[in-house]
C-alpha cells in the first residue's frame, strides 16, 4: 500500500547524533525493528554488505555497525551510548560479524542480516536505507515483504489459511491492510495496523492458520501511517490550485494534519520542537566543540575571530557561521536534526535563522519557513530521493538548498507561488552535484557544499521575490532532477572511489585517520 511522504518522517528528522541519517539513524531503525521480531536475547548478529554498494565502503566510517548494534539493544538515534554499542553487546555476549561479500541486491544502501537468539530463533532479513534515515524491510525469512515502519506490523509464518481481506477488517482492530503470500508450501499472513492486535484477536488468527512463527512490532516513525488516505495534493501544480488565500507553510500544515491524523496545532508544536533543536545546535557548535575522531576542528568560531577580514556585511558572515555551527555539531556525536539528511543538516536551519535573525523575524515566522520548507521537501521524497547513494550529494545538499529557498520566501512574506518557484530554481542550480566525502565521512567537501546550497538559496529566494521567471516549474525541475542523480557514476555517489576522495591529499588523509576500507 502507498505510504506518502511526511514533513516529519521523511524531511525534518531525524532527530538523531551520528554522521549519517542513510547510514547511522537508518541501522538504529533497522536494528530495533529486527530486535523487536525475536522473543530471546540475540547472541548472533551477522550483517552482509555487497562490494558494489554505498555500505561497503562507508559502514564504519558512517557508523551503521554501531546504528545496528545499538538498534538490537533498544537504543534510539539520539542516544548517547551508541559509540559503544558494540563493546556494550560484545560484553553481553553478542558475537557480532560484518562480511564485505557479493551478493545481487537493487540497491547501494542494502543489509543482509542473521539474528540468533538463546531461544533457538534464527532470522534472515533483508534491509535497506533509502534516504534521509527512512528505511525499507523486504524481506524476513526469504518472504517478500513491504515495511517501512510506520505501522503496527504482525506476521504469521505457517500452514493453511483461507480467509479474505474482508473477514480481517472484520475482526482485527484497527486494520489497515493484509498480504497472504504462499511460497514452498508454506503462508505468510501479514497484517498492517494501526495499534498493537489485542490477545483476543491474536487467538483468533491462531485458530485460522497452523502458526509455525508469530513476529510483531512497533513503528520506528515519529508519524504514523494511515490506511491509504487520499491525499489533499500529490504535485505542487495541484498544491498551488487548491490553496486559496494560504501560503505555503498554511498548505504544510493542512497536509501533514492529514497525512498524519493529526491536528494542525500538533503539526505546529512538533515543527517547534525541531526548531528548538536546530537553534540549540547552532548555539553549541559557535561554542566550541571537541570530537577524537574527525578531520576538521572547531571552523565556527574562526567567523566571528575574524570578521573584520571578511567580505560583506554579516548576513553572508552569519549563514557560513551558523551552518559550520551545526556541521560541527553533527560531526561531534552531539544531538542535531538531519534536514533533509545529515549530510545536508546545515544549509536550511543555519540560512533560515541567519536570515530570521538578520531580518528581525519573529519565532512563528521561523516556525512557519521551517514547515514550507518540509512541504518542498515533501515533493522531493515523493518523486525523487534524499540518497546521496542513489543520486549524488544534490539529492542531499542539493535539495536541502531546495527546501531551504522556498522557507526563505515564506519568511519573507511570500506568495505559495514564489515560494514554489525560488524552491525550482534553487533546485536548478544543482543539478549533477558529486558526493566524494574525504576518508567516507561527512565532513569535506561536506561543509562547504552546505555553505554553496545555503547561499545558492538565498539567491533564488531573491530571485522570485524580485518576480525573476522560474521558466522550468518545481514538478518538472523535481522529475528532471531525479533522472540526472541517478545518472552520475556509482563512484561519486558516496563510495569514496572518485572524486576528492581519491586525491593524493584526501588519500593521505583517508590513511592518517584509519580508513580501513580499500577504497581508501
Amino acid at each position: 500500500m502507498k505510504e506518502h511522504a511526511s514533513i516529519f518522517n521523511d524531511v525534518l528528522g531525524p532527530v538523531m547524533i551520528g554522521p549519517s541519517s542513510s547510514h547511522t539513524a537508518a541501522s538504529v531503525r533497522i536494528g530495533r525493528a529486527l530486535r523487536q521480531m525475536v522473543a530471546g536475547k540475540i547472541t548472533y548478529f551477522q550483517a552482509d554488505f555487497d562490494p558494489s554498494g554505498s555500505l561497503a565502503a562507508s559502514y564504519i566510517t558512517q557508523c551503521s555497525d554501531i546504528g545496528l548494534v545499538g538498534g538490537l539493544l533498544g537504543m534510539d538515534p539520539t542516544d548517547s551510548r551508541l559509540t559503544n554499542a558494540i563493546e556494550i553487546a560484545e560484553d553481553g555476549g553478542m558475537e557480532i560479524i560484518f562480511r564485505i561479500i557479493p551478493y545481487e541486491n537493487e540497491h547501494p544502501n542494502t543489509y543482509k542480516m542473521t539474528i540468533k537468539t538463546d531461544l533457538g530463533e534464527e532470522l534472515a532479513v533483508v534491509a535497506l536505507s533509502v534516504g534521509g534515515g527512512m528505511i525499507e524491510i523486504t524481506e524476513i525469512n526469504h518472504f517478500a515483504v513491504e515495511v517501512t515502519g510506520g505501522f503496527y506490523e504482525t506476521l504469521l509464518f505457517g500452514e493453511a489459511l483461507n480467509l479474505t481481506e474482508a473477514d480481517f477488517a472484520e475482526k482485527i482492530s484497527k486494520f489497515c491492510s493484509v498480504v497472504i503470500k504462499e511460497q514452498s508450501e508454506k503462508t505468510l499472513l501479514h497484517l498492517k495496523t494501526q495499534q498493537i492486535i489485542p490477545e483476543n484477536e491474536i487467538a483468533w488468527l491462531n485458530q485460522q492458520m497452523t502458526v509455525d512463527r508469530f513476529i510483531a512490532f512497533d513503528p520506528v516513525l515519529p508519524i504514523m501511517s494511515q490506511k491509504e488516505p487520499k491525499m489533499l495534493f500529490s504535485t505542487a501544480e495541484e498544491m498551488i490550485a487548491l490553496a486559496k488565500k494560504e501560503d505555503l507553510a498554511d498548505m504544510a500544515l493542512r497536509y501533514e494534519s492529514h497525512r498524519g491524523s493529526i491536528s494542525e496545532e500538533e503539526v505546529y508544536q512538533k515543527a517547534e520542537a525541531i526548531l528548538e533543536i536546530m537553534s540549540n545546535g547552532i548555539n553549541v557548535g559557535l561554542a566550541g566543540t571537541s570530537y577524537e575522531d574527525r578531520m576538521l576542528g572547531s571552523q565556527a568560531p574562526k567567523i566571528r575571530a575574524n570578521r573584520d577580514k571578511l567580505i560583506g556585511d554579516d548576513l553572508p558572515a552569519k549563514i557560513i557561521e551558523n551552518i559550520s555551527a551545526l556541521m560541527e555539531v553533527k560531526s561531534s556525536m552531539q544531538v542535531f536534526v538531519a534536514a533533509p539528511t545529515a549530510g545536508s543538516c546545515g544549509a536550511l536551519p543555519g540560512t533560515l535563522i541567519a536570515v530570521g535573525d538578520y531580518q528581525k523575524k519573529s519565532h512563528d515566522d521561523l516556525v512557519r519557513g521551517l514547515l514550507a520548507a518540509g512541504m518542498i521537501g515533501v515533493f522531493i521524497a515523493e518523486y525523487a530521493t534524499f540518497a546521496a547513494e542513489v543520486a549524488g550529494c544534490q539529492a542531499e545538499c542539493g535539495a536541502g538548498s531546495g527546501m531551504t529557498a522556498g522557507a526563505l520566501v515564506q519568511l519573507m512574506g511570500g506568495t505559495i507561488e514564489e515560494a514554489v518557484d525560488a524552491a525550482s530554481m534553487a533546485l536548478q542550480n544543482v543539478f549533477g552535484m558529486v558526493c566524494d566525502p574525504i576518508g567516507v565521512r561527512v565532513e569535506v567537501p561536506c561543509l562547504g557544499k552546505n555553505m554553496m546550497c545555503g547561499m545558492n538559496a538565498l539567491g533564488a529566494a531573491n530571485m522570485s521575490l524580485a518576480g525573476y521567471a522560474v521558466v522550468i516549474p518545481l514538478d518538472e525541475t523535481i522529475d528532471s532532477f531525479n533522472k540526472v542523480g541517478r545518472m552520475i557514476p556509482p563512484e561519486l555517489r558516496c563510495t569514496g572511489h572518485a572524486g576528492l576522495a581519491q586525491t593524493k591529499s584526501g588519500l593521505a588523509i583517508a590513511e592518517h585517520l584509519g580508513c580501513p576500507l580499500d577504497c581508501c
